[in-house]
Parts: C-alpha cells; structure tokens; sequence
C-alpha cells in the first residue's frame, strides 16, 4: 500500500505560481516562485520519470499544497519491473502538490534545492 511521508525541503508550494519544468542531459530543473515571490528551483538528479497533472491524486493523509516521497510507490514499482531501474539505486518517488494548480510526479535519485 502506498504512503506518504512529507518532506520539509526549506520551501512551501502552497499558493506557489505555476512551476515551470526543464529537462536536461538526463537531469529534470522546475522553477516557480512561492507565495512570497522567492524564486525556487529545484534540480531531481538522473530522473527517468515525469509527470504534471493537474487532477489530483492525493493519498490517506496527503495534503494539496505539499511535498512528499511516495513510500512503497506502485509507479516506482512498475519502473523497475520494466528494468528501466534497479531496486538498490536508490530511485525515490517525489510529489510536490502546488493547490489547485496541480501536482508534480517525478522518479529521481534526489532533490536538491536552490531558493
């Protein structure tokens, strides 16, 4: 059973602008600015998987304007039994909810943050 387990990255996504998202050389970078208009940017280190929606998909105890690792994670799961990852790389399952505005989804080793 999937769960969440919120992350504190230093940020809040709640009333954030609409993040824009960029990929490069096997990297994923989104930048948005939060609600009191402090650029933020984010780099997901060797992703291989991405997605925006703006429908949500929120989980028990998951909140719409946070951030969060999405434990036991059925489409981390289903990256790695496409062999696309190994289970012991590490490859984490991030989600960041920004409101009404959507949510981001992304398979990535790590987040590292710039404010």
């Amino acid at each position: 059973m999937e769960t969440v387990k919120m992350l504190d990255l230093g940020f809040s996504t709640a009333d954030a602008e609409y993040p824009e998202i960029y990929q490069e050389e096997g990297d994923l970078r989104a930048e948005f600015k939060d609600w009191q208009e402090k650029t933020v940017k984010l780099y997901f280190a060797d992703h291989v998987a991405c997605k925006w929606q703006m429908v949500f998909d929120l989980l028990e105890g998951e909140r719409d304007d946070s951030c969060y690792e999405i434990c036991s994670s059925l489409w981390l799961k289903q990256h790695v039994h496409s062999e696309a990852i190994d289970s012991g790389e590490g490859y984490k399952h991030f989600r960041l909810n920004f409101n009404e505005l959507g949510q981001l989804d992304v398979i990535a080793l790590n987040i590292v943050v710039r404010t």
